[in-house]
């Protein structure tokens, strides 16, 4: 064999793609490769890759790894840590559309101490239902069914959130039961204990004291009350943004309207209409009072309960009860209805047209 023959036997030829068939679960077409698989739920796809062997390999072997790990299936950024999901993801979209009393909640009562310091640890797609059960089983020897519904709410709406948005399958919260609330009590007062706060409280917390047995305002909603929800020439006062997300208007009582017109008006309608306070202050500066006076079983809520109980006691109708108050749901106003002479007392004279 001559010298030429064997210097044009040792040069390597290149590499030739790989044509026609099927192969590795790859296939050409149109001088395309093609990749070919069945999905975790043994749906087939045929997906064009790639122009050459080699690039078209490296994507299939990337999506069967895909499949392995559920993205193909839609679940995104595998791997998520719960903490991340709920900082970054979660909360930013959810506070927005939650009154901004019940978002004050949840991120502080409900994330930040009870949520996140229990499975801020776990990756979101290892969460898993029994260590939610084994939570509830230990949380609800704790706290009461009203405060364990609500920290339950907010797994259940992260969860529930997750797969909405395609970062779980599946709802490992679905399934845990809420406890079932106990009918909320009614503390109202006597005429004496009503003349002995409105005697003793400062001059601040009189203000919020006259204003919720005056309106049965809830404590957020004083705090948020504007100078632009007041409307004297229709004597009504608006309360916006409230628990339940809705807007409400209140007639003005005499003593309302003397007070109000009493306070100096500033030229900002956007000013509050009473000494701005922090939710929790007034609430502490409240209870201390109850402690010097020593009176029982009595916070700054029941104020509302007051004012609802005295119009129950009034034989005003439960209907409008339940609008003054804003109540979205009747059952929570039909707790006054024992404290209601004149509905018994209409009631019962249908017998008499028998």
């Amino acid at each position: 064999m001559d010298k030429e023959a064997v210097s044009v036997m040792s040069v390597k030829k290149p590499k030739q793609s790989r044509r026609g068939g099927s192969r590795d679960g790859l296939f050409q077409r149109n001088r395309w490769w093609w990749i070919d698989y069945y999905d975790a739920d043994g749906k087939r796809h045929r997906k064009k890759a790639a122009p050459d062997y080699a690039t078209a390999k490296l994507i299939y072997r990337k999506t069967m790894t895909a499949i392995a790990r559920g993205e193909v299936l839609g679940i995104r950024e595998e791997g998520l840590g719960l903490k991340e999901f709920v900082e970054r993801i979660w909360w930013p979209r959810t506070k927005l559309r939650l009154a901004s009393a019940w978002a004050e909640r949840v991120k502080t009562w409900c994330l930040d101490r009870v949520v996140l310091p229990r499975f801020g640890v776990c990756k979101l797609s290892g969460l898993r239902k029994d260590a939610i059960e084994a939570w509830a089983a230990e949380r609800m020897g704790l706290v009461g069914a009203s405060t364990f519904n609500k920290e339950l709410w907010t797994i259940k709406n992260i969860c529930k959130c997750a797969v909405d948005w395609g970062y779980m399958k599946a709802s490992p919260a679905q399934g845990v039961r809420r406890l079932k609330e106990p009918n909320g009590r009614v503390r109202y007062l006597t005429s004496e204990e009503r003349e002995t706060l409105l005697r003793e409280a400062n001059p601040t917390l009189r203000l919020y004291i006259v204003a919720a047995l005056q309106t049965g305002a809830r404590r957020s909603e004083l705090i948020r009350f504007r100078w632009k929800d007041v409307d004297f020439k229709t004597r009504t006062v608006r309360f916006v943004n409230t628990k339940n997300g809705d807007s409400r208007s209140v007639p003005m009582t005499d003593t309302l309207n003397d007070l109000i017109q009493g306070f100096a008006r500033p030229l900002d309608p956007e000013a509050s209409v009473f000494p701005e306070r922090e939710p929790l202050a007034l609430t502490r500066s409240f209870a201390r009072l109850i402690r010097r006076l020593g009176l029982k079983n009595l916070s700054f809520h029941d104020l509302r309960h007051d004012a609802a109980s005295t119009l129950a006691m009034a034989g005003v109708p439960l209907r409008t009860v339940a609008e003054i108050l804003g109540h979205r749901d009747m059952r929570m106003t039909t707790r006054y209805a024992h404290l209601s002479p004149q509905h018994l007392r209409e009631a019962i004279k249908v017998l008499d047209r028998q």
